[in-house]
């Protein structure tokens, strides 16, 4: 038994004294009291481990017991002579042995025992209660920590959340977003305005239900089931307004991915460009008008040009021919400018459609480099066209898909070194054939590669470029390319030349009802 152990007393005259002598002599810490009173206060201030309490004095003890049972200190019965009802009640309450008030050394070794275990079984639950204490301030310390995180955080998304809506909301933009499943979850006043629906009454509800706008509202409705299969849309809506006169929308679409990459919804924006559009429009509108004024004189010009060199207006010295035959090649030029600023009113018109046709890449090709052979010859650049192992028709319009690739080998003699070459190929690919024209000139700096096909862009300054030209070929061969389903690619390095090519409309057999019903009309 370990001598830490507190034991008490409660018993009076000799068997308390025999009691204490016993325990002394076992190495315990022993006090004697002779009142129920007294122990009851010492037990209940945890100043003692074990409890001896004189059955003598027992009664009227329920007190007592009480202390004992919530102080967790050990009880042990001590009489005079022990029967079994004795032993019974040691059980009842929970006891750890009997002893008589004069007991021998072995009955006090095997009672200290029993609570030696006692006391070493609380002191672990008291330990383990200790442990479970700490670990519980510990887990509440981190739960705390834990908590004023997320309120950080908590603060933080509203704070951002809230200045996503502000923008949102004071965007020039109209935003519509779908979720997945279609329903409207977000829609900023510029939206509303747009499409004729108050986000209250779209929040929630399938897109296609809404009424508004019917126009944009359907286009929108078309362009989201088409991003919806991965494919992102971009195109202009001309909507109808009573109060005033035709809108132009540029209607953008793309799906929108959570976290995990798997589809979370579709937003689009939407943007009133009304304004740009009548401005291109004018500006078209204003260059046609021009171009086709501006024919009716050198009509004349030419007319005369040509009269003049041939004799008509009387003969002419070698002096005067050379005069004539520069006018005559300043007014094709010159033509040739007009033509361009008249196709360009035609590309960027809405309703601007091609007449396709079969066409022989023989047929095609023929003739092809002939407007170049003079300025190449005069500059002694080598141009060539390679078509080996080439075969196959086309179905284009022969004059637009002709007049771009003509723009792109304008534009590599243009840029070509005096006594470079110009490579024109048309190569078999995988999946069709590649019309490609290739210069060894000065090359086209990759910050410009971009904006090359902009309409009127030039890289060199206007007034000081030793080129000639408005800015227009790229751009007309870009769109009549792409109107052909096609896609021009460019590269390029500084003093090294450059490469543009794009592939050839193929024709294929079924393409041939829409032949047919092109030749019926």
């Amino acid at each position: 038994m370990a001598t830490t152990t507190r034991t008490l007393i409660l018993a009076d005259g000799g068997g308390a004294v025999c009691m204490r002598r016993r325990f002394l002599e076992a190495g315990l810490e022993v006090s004697v009291v002779g009142a129920v009173a007294a122990a009851i206060a010492r037990v209940g201030d945890r100043q003692v481990d074990a409890l001896v309490v004189d059955v003598a004095l027992l009664d009227g003890g329920e007190a007592l017991f009480v202390a004992c049972r919530e102080n967790d200190c050990q009880l042990v019965l001590a009489v005079d002579a022990p029967t079994s009802e004795h032993y019974e009640r040691a059980l009842d309450l929970g006891a750890a042995g009997v002893l008589t008030t004069d007991p021998d050394r072995a009955a006090v070794d095997a009672v200290l025992q029993r609570l030696h275990e006692r006391v070493a079984a609380r002191d672990r639950v008291r330990a383990e209660l200790e442990r479970g204490r700490v670990q519980s301030d510990e887990l509440q310390r981190r739960c705390k920590e834990q908590a004023e995180r997320f309120q950080e955080t908590q603060e933080t998304f509203y704070l951002d959340l809230s200045r996503l809506m502000t923008i949102i909301t004071n965007i020039m933009d109209g935003i519509v977003f779908v979720d997945r499943d279609g329903q409207v979850t977000m829609m900023n006043p510029v939206a509303e305005d747009l499409l004729g629906v108050k986000s209250f009454v779209a929040i929630g509800k399938p897109f296609p239900t809404l009424q508004g706008q019917q126009e944009l509202l359907q286009a929108v409705a078309e362009d989201l089931a088409r991003a919806g299969c991965d494919q992102d849309v971009n195109r202009t809506v001309e909507v109808h307004n009573p109060e005033q006169d035709l809108l132009y929308i540029k209607c953008m679409t793309s799906r929108v991915l959570d976290y995990r990459g798997e589809p979370a919804g579709t937003l689009t924006v939407l943007r009133d460009v009304t304004a740009e559009f009548k401005t291109d429009q004018l500006k078209n509108q204003y260059l046609s008008i021009v171009a086709h004024e501006l024919r009716t004189p050198l009509t004349g010009i030419k007319t005369f040009a040509t009269m003049m060199a041939k004799g008509s207006l009387g003969e002419l010295n070698e002096r005067q021919e050379r005069v004539c035959d520069s006018i005559r090649e300043q007014s094709v030029r010159l033509e040739h400018q007009i033509d361009k600023l008249i196709n360009l009113g035609n590309l960027e018109s809405a309703d601007y459609g091609q007449d396709r046709e079969v066409v022989p890449l023989d047929d095609f090709l023929a003739g092809m480099l002939l407007p170049f052979e003079q300025p190449a010859r005069d500059r002694r650049i080598e141009l060539r066209l390679a078509c080996e192992g080439a075969t196959g028709d086309l179905f284009a319009d022969r004059s637009d898909l002709r007049r771009a690739c003509q723009a792109l080998i304008e534009n590599a003699v243009k840029f070509a070194r005096d006594g470079g070459r110009v490579e024109v190929s048309v190569v078999p690919e995988q999946d069709g054939l590649r019309f490609s024209v290739r210069d060894d000139g000065i090359g086209i700096d990759p910050r410009y590669q971009r904006r090359i096909f902009e309409k009127f862009f030039q890289v060199e300054d206007p007034l000081t470029r030793h080129h000639g030209g408005a800015g227009l070929g790229l751009f007309v061969a870009r769109g009549i390319v792409e109107a052909h389903g096609s896609r021009i690619e460019v590269s390029s390095q500084l003093g090294q030349g450059a490469d543009f090519s794009f592939m050839l409309p193929l024709y294929r057999p079924e393409q041939a009802g829409v032949v047919a019903e092109t030749v019926s009309d």
